[in-house]
């Protein structure tokens, strides 16, 4: 009874230590899988790492991220592989050194992706290079101008808002002066008839455009205009002609096609206001300062310069 009783208890006490080695290598193995996923975690960073040139001198190489405690530096011009997220706002890059986490600072490192490859400066230079340079240009257009008339008294069947088609023809000479505006100076003479009442008018000024769009052969510019009438008419049939003066003002797109190198078609069109003044006829006629609101449309030939 004795012997078989402390055999059973052996063979007992030799089942629990044994279970509680299984416990304990299952903890363990548990302890070693947790390590595992935090430095994964950890390191989850510097996985997804780049590439990076050294810039500074001798860049200093920190066992923490608050960078108070050096542990060695890195010359300058060596490439090394960092984190792609900066810590400690931004102040420092995670890199690996001896299998341990270390940092750097962002100061200290130009990351690859930020420096221009060689291929695509040579791209942009010869882009820059091969863009023709234009100092300025010149062109000569057909201007047709819509417009609707404001006169208070009328002498025959004109009267306020009517429709008064005014043609002529338009010289323009532009400047560059920065990328993509353009100074102009303009020159424009125009003629308007209905019925025995005829408008004749010359206009000089200044113009602006700013390039709103250049693809290839063909470029859209935004531009305004303000311009003098230092000579109009009013006649009526063979009764009389008088002289007068006045003002324009206006806006709007212009677009050009470059056939050549130098020379294209242009198109533009835009609203505009014109205002005559001091239009004297005999008596019994009356006093007229008609104004002119409405759309002109061109079409002509440019030439760089």
């Amino acid at each position: 009874m004795n012997n078989s009783y402390y055999f059973q208890s052996k063979r007992v006490g030799k089942q629990g230590v044994l279970i509680h080695l299984f416990k304990l290598q299952r903890l363990c193995s548990l302890f070693f899988v947790i390590q595992i996923c935090l430095v994964f975690f950890h390191c989850q960073n510097l996985l997804a790492s780049q590439e990076a040139i050294v810039v500074s001198e001798n860049a200093i190489v920190y066992a923490d991220k608050q960078m108070s405690a050096p542990v060695g530096f890195v010359t300058k011009g060596k490439r090394i592989r960092v984190g792609t997220v900066p810590r400690n706002r931004a102040q420092v890059y995670p890199i690996v050194v001896s299998g341990k986490i270390a940092y750097i600072r962002s100061l200290d490192i130009s990351p690859m992706s930020e420096i221009a490859s060689p291929q695509r400066v040579v791209t942009e230079r010869f882009s820059k290079q091969t863009r023709p340079t234009i100092a300025g240009s010149y062109s000569v257009s057909y201007l047709s101008f819509v417009s609707q008339i404001s006169m208070g008294k009328q002498n025959d069947e004109l009267k306020d808002g009517d429709l008064v088609p005014w043609n002529g023809v338009s010289l323009r000479g532009s400047a560059i002066i920065s990328e993509g505006t353009e100074f102009e100076l303009l020159l424009n003479a125009l003629n308007a008839s209905v019925k025995q009442e005829t408008f004749n008018a010359v206009e000089v000024g200044l113009g602006f455009s700013q390039r709103a769009m250049d693809i290839s052969r063909f470029a859209l510019k935004l531009e305004g205009q303000a311009l003098a009438i230092p000579f109009s008419s009013y006649a009526f049939a063979d009764d009389f002609r008088v002289n007068g003066y006045g003002y324009t003002f206006g806006g709007g797109l212009r677009g050009r096609y470059r056939w050549s190198k130098h020379a294209g078609l242009e198109i533009y069109g835009g609203l505009f206001y014109s205002k005559m003044i001091s239009f004297a006829p005999p008596q019994p006629y009356n006093e007229i300062a008609p104004s002119f609101v409405g759309s002109r449309i061109g079409l002509g030939f440019s030439y760089d310069l």
